[in-house]
């Protein structure tokens, strides 16, 4: 059964008995996976010249329960959306209620010039957690590729490993521009001393567009190239024997995805979330293909992002609709014959529906128009 069937009433939640309840039942979906929670900002720190170490404190110490891997989005007052990030530690290296992020400013990005002066102090909501990357329970070796503020998840991920005493090799590749892009060289590379005994854990940093001419001894040109010619070709690491996991620019996953496929590892043995951008399309559902699990909606991180409606009318070419009409329990017609609807002017890009829905129903490559089973029915 669908969980939408568990209302809650208003005020006190409990109706006496002798007076009438007017208003419809709350019409959200109740026990959301994501927690939408109160924090304040309690440090910034630089990292590099456009890269910052936020740490947020959650009211209360109160926790989230996320996973290594896993991203949450963050929201000030001064904003109208969240912004998505992934968790830069490990569950195990934060102390309890706060948060880090590692977040790169982006030129004409909105959190970006909010980040322009010190924040330490401000009021933010955390919501989360959010997305299925995690760490695998195989014993094969871990190939990690991260690109930009990419490095917090995958560091998250092999901080837990290390806190695990996991038995596996791990190859930690970073890749960024020129050296000055770099950071936390050392503490990463330090994780080498903690890691399970006779496993290897190395981080090895490559950078495209370092100065032929500077000091830099290390890894030149593209990450996903550098892996394969050092580390696949040569047989460090075996096709057939390895996991991967990508953090950072679409372009970047998709390469090191393609490098992987062709030398055999298959697309169970690959894992990521891609993060997208105001500038990338909004996910749109397909109705026909939706099964009411409600997994979508268990993750949304913002209330409006999908709706339940009743109707949608007065179409605009883009695909967007002037007038929505949400669903009113015990007063609109079922689901059933309506529509889930991402509404495109509130959705943040994080692609959370498109990860959880296990039916393939929500793409950004569908229609623009919405597929209805109410429309069904009358062709």
């Amino acid at each position: 059964m669908s969980s939408r069937s568990n209302f809650i009433y208003p005020e006190n939640g409990i109706p006496h008995s002798k007076t009438k309840v007017n208003s419809a039942p709350q019409p959200d979906v109740q026990n959301s996976r994501v927690k939408i929670k109160d924090a304040v900002i309690t440090s910034m720190k630089n990292l590099t010249d456009d890269t910052f170490l936020l740490t947020v404190k959650l009211d209360n110490n109160e926790v989230l329960n996320s996973h290594a891997g896993q991203y949450g989005t963050l929201k000030v007052e001064e904003l109208d959306k969240p912004r998505a990030f992934s968790f830069a530690k490990a569950p195990t290296s934060e102390k309890k209620g706060e948060y880090s992020f590692f977040i790169k400013q982006v030129p004409g990005g909105k959190f970006s010039e909010y980040l322009e002066k010190d924040r330490s102090g401000q009021k933010i909501t955390l919501s989360g957690p959010m997305g299925q990357f995690k760490i695998d329970d195989s014993d094969e070796d871990m190939v990690c590729i991260a690109g930009g503020s990419g490095m917090s998840a995958i560091n998250a991920i092999v901080e837990d490993a290390a806190f695990n005493k996991v038995k596996r090799n791990c190859y930690f590749f970073y890749g960024a521009r020129q050296q000055k892009d770099l950071y936390l060289v050392d503490e990463i590379s330090k994780i080498s001393n903690i890691w399970a005994k006779g496993y290897t854990f190395k981080f090895i940093p490559v950078l495209s567009e370092e100065p032929e001419d500077s000091d830099w001894t290390g890894g030149r040109g593209f990450v996903t190239d550098y892996f394969k010619d050092n580390y696949l070709k040569t047989g460090v690491v075996k096709a057939e024997s390895c996991k991967a996991f990508f953090c950072g620019p679409p372009p970047m996953i998709n390469a090191g995805a393609k490098v992987l496929e062709d030398a055999g590892v298959s697309e169970e043995s690959m894992f990521f979330d891609k993060f997208e951008d105001a500038r990338s399309p909004a996910p749109v559902i397909d109705n026909s293909k939706c099964v009411l699990c409600d997994e979508c909606l268990l993750v949304k991180p913002t209330a409006d992002c999908i709706v339940e409606t009743a109707s949608l009318s007065d179409a605009k070419d883009n695909g967007k609709y002037a007038n929505i009409s949400r669903i009113d329990p015990a007063f609109t017609s079922g689901l059933y014959y309506n529509t889930l609807y991402i509404n495109e002017d509130k959705c943040i890009r994080c692609y959370a529906c498109v990860h959880a829905c296990p039916h393939n129903a929500i793409s950004p490559e569908y229609d623009l128009e919405p597929k209805t089973l109410r429309n069904m029915v009358k062709n």
